[in-house]
């Protein structure tokens, strides 16, 4: 009788060990689950704000650009809205056309994007004008 009674709260302790551990498991994991979704969630909000300062560094230089034409420079690192941007131009001449790329990139945190415009010189009665050509 008393071996009977040993085998059933064995077995009973077994059943209580394995509930436990399987909630521990379920705890964890959830855990882990929850970790991994917040900092997800943290690094789209750095990629479009990213995005945001990589298209305000390229708005900085079109603007530049329309006010000085003849601008060729770049803009350095600049810290902006938490993060930073630069800007390099780059000119080419493809037959009697001439091409200005302007490429920014922007970064915030882990989270960085890039943003280029291409224009081409265009004159017409004497007058010059940048005009966009394409916008990646």
């Amino acid at each position: 009788m008393n071996q009977i009674i040993n085998k059933n709260q064995q077995s009973g302790g077994i059943v209580i060990r394995i509930l436990i551990a399987i909630a521990t498991l379920l705890i964890i994991g959830g855990t882990i689950v929850y970790i991994l979704s917040r900092g997800q969630e943290r690094q789209q909000i750095y990629h479009r704000k990213a995005m945001a300062i990589s298209e305000y560094g390229l708005q900085q230089a079109l603007q530049r650009l329309h006010n000085e034409p003849s601008w060729s420079g770049a803009i350095g690192k600049t810290p902006y809205d938490g993060g930073w941007y630069k800007v390099e131009l780059q000119r080419e001449m493809n037959a009697d056309t001439l091409f200005l790329t302007i490429a920014s990139e922007g970064h915030l945190k882990s989270a960085s994007d890039n943003k280029k415009c291409v224009l081409n010189l265009v004159v017409t009665h004497g007058d010059s004008t940048w005009v966009r050509r394409s916008m990646q």
